[in-house]
């Protein structure tokens, strides 16, 4: 392909992602952005063809699209489901102390369609007793990849998600990570209802978007992301091989193939993770060393 083809080839992908996605700060001038984002291959066209074909297949959410979304979701609930809203709550799947995209989605969604804060509770933090009296428990999220993370909240919660109905509505979802809970749900008897809006296979899959050539072309990009991670790592084609291709206006999720989000010196993703901390992150791992040689000293001494 020559740099002419190919850069003529660029601004017509990205124009046909714009068209789908929508234009933020994020997308503005992606004609520019995808061309720098596949030049960093230098001479390695087979990988900069791959890159091409996944960006034509890539879901990007604007905030203007997500909103759109949000109030979608809230229509099925008033619609479709009709729940009594008096005896229904909303909540987050909480994975760990750190307030998430889960959060933001929450509360976009609260404010969006108007709901009370009253309505919307940690599942965590309430008494069995309180589930007397609740029908309903609404989780909202961006993205469910293998469904792992969600099947160790029930099991944690599962006294009480026993006790109501569930539904799950989220933006992107892998299609092992729905068989997989809904596997789960029905094995242990959680009445449970998955809605999301976009059901997606593995970028790699077979009959998606390279079909014959699908394997020697995942192949080709493990063994580059492992160039990038220079190790051995669970973000390698996606965490715990998820294989999306998605970003979110506020971040790109690590399920996405990690080459679309890893950043250093030498190679920076087409929609980088914003994976800044604050100070005390920062120093956690390096002082326990410490600490534990300090206590050892004092009980020594």
């Amino acid at each position: 392909m020559t740099e002419q083809r190919q850069l003529t080839e660029i601004q017509k992908i990205a124009a046909s992602c714009i068209k789908r996605w929508g234009e933020d700060y994020k997308t503005q001038n992606f004609s520019g952005k995808l061309g720098r984002f596949v030049s960093q291959l230098g001479s390695n066209t087979d990988l900069g063809k791959v890159f091409l074909d996944l960006v034509r297949h890539y879901n990007y959410y604007s905030r203007e699209r997500l909103d759109q979304l949000i109030v979608k979701f809230y229509s099925i609930i008033t619609k479709e489901l009709k729940l009594d809203e008096d005896f229904t709550i909303y909540s987050r799947i909480e994975d760990d102390s750190k307030i998430d995209s889960s959060n933001f989605f929450l509360e976009e969604f609260k404010v969006l369609n108007n709901i009370s804060n009253h309505f919307s509770y940690d599942i965590e933090k309430l008494n069995i007793e309180d589930f007397d009296n609740i029908h309903n428990v609404i989780f909202i999220d961006d993205i469910i990849g293998s469904g792992k993370t969600v099947k160790r909240f029930f099991e944690k919660n599962k006294k009480k998600l026993l006790k109501v109905n569930c539904f799950i509505f989220c933006i992107e979802m892998l299609e092992e990570g729905k068989d997989y809970l809904e596997n789960f749900f029905n094995t242990n008897e959680f009445k449970c209802k998955i809605i999301c809006h976009n059901l997606h296979k593995k970028a790699f899959s077979e009959s998606y978007i390279f079909c014959e050539t699908c394997k020697d072309n995942e192949m080709l990009l493990r063994d580059f992301e492992r160039t990038l991670w220079r190790k051995e790592s669970n973000n390698i084609l996606g965490y715990e091989n998820s294989q999306a291709i998605v970003s979110f206006f506020r971040n790109t999720p690590n399920n996405t193939l990690s080459s679309f989000w890893f950043e250093n010196t030498k190679w920076k993703g087409l929609f980088p993770r914003d994976d800044k901390r604050p100070a005390f992150k920062k120093i956690k791992k390096k002082s326990v060393p410490y600490n534990v040689k300090k206590m050892e000293n004092s009980v020594n001494g």
